[in-house]
């Protein structure tokens, strides 16, 4: 007879318990519900039904289907905005995101697989906090605002808040931002994943990157344009490293990807679309 230890069997979703279901058609709504004790947030579901096999309680589901702004992309010529309800598949391919951000349309197309891409929502890949899950490291880049709606107000708040776990307890993402579009050019190099994913903006005389791997947090560094790519990589902490990869390693791996975005940059520069 075989013993397994205790919480090496997964629960499936017939042994969860009972819970309330609320399923509210506006944001004010949403929150009043998700203000609730053990309540939980759902959107497209290909994260949430893991995160219940991996032991999380919930009192209260707050589906998020009916909350039909969640699913809009605004684009005003400088700010580009995105809510958390926008699934990847329609988000990458939507002509406003391409025609601001085409780099950051092709990064978040390339993402994930056809099934999931179709359900996962941004918002859904940004508050799972999956290491594995990329939108954080882009969106890190490219210093976006992550706006949330809490009971007492809106907060905004940026991607890093979601690893240092400072967003607002209870509350609504409802959308990402992105300012001052125009001035930026953004690639994201995946082809080291899951060892190492690098995005890069450059907004004026600066250039940010922002790494992530499957297995630990995204960082961020940034430094003045023209600044020699080992260099800015050799900034990134030391707790980039673990079992995986060293800490060196992912360094020189990190510069490497960052020259190569620079240099896909320069081409486009000289090649306009």
């Amino acid at each position: 007879m075989l013993l397994l230890p205790t919480g090496m069997v997964a629960p499936t979703q017939r042994t969860l318990p009972g819970f309330t279901l609320e399923r509210p058609t506006s944001t004010v709504a949403a929150v009043a519900a998700g203000a609730s004790p053990g309540a939980v947030y759902a959107q497209g579901c290909s994260d949430l039904i893991a995160q219940f096999r991996e032991g999380l309680s919930c009192d209260t589901l707050v589906s998020l289907e009916r909350v039909s702004s969640l699913g809009a992309i605004e684009w005003d010529g400088s700010t580009l905005e995105i809510g958390s309800g926008v699934d990847h598949h329609a988000g990458s391919r939507d002509a406003l995101v391409r025609a601001a951000l085409p780099g950051l349309a092709e990064g978040w197309g390339g993402i994930a697989t056809e099934r999931i891409r179709r359900r996962a929502t941004l918002g859904g890949n940004l508050m799972a906090r999956r290491t594995r899950y990329e939108m954080s490291v882009m969106l890190g880049a490219l210093g976006a605002e992550l706006d949330f709606e809490t009971p007492q107000g809106p907060v905004t708040v940026s991607p890093a808040a979601l690893w240092d776990r400072t967003e607002p307890p209870g509350g609504l993402l409802r959308a990402v931002r992105v300012v001052d579009v125009p001035q930026v050019w953004f690639g994201y190099e995946r082809s080291m994943r899951p060892l190492l994913t690098v995005a890069a903006a450059v907004r004026a005389d600066t250039v940010t990157m922002t790494v992530g791997s499957e297995y630990t947090r995204p960082f961020t560094v940034a430094a003045p344009l023209g600044t020699d790519p080992a260099e800015l990589a050799a900034q990134l902490p030391d707790a980039l490293g673990d079992a995986a990869g060293s800490t060196r390693y992912r360094r020189h791996v990190a510069g490497v990807l960052l020259r190569r975005l620079l240099e896909r940059r320069t081409f486009e520069k000289g090649n306009p679309r």
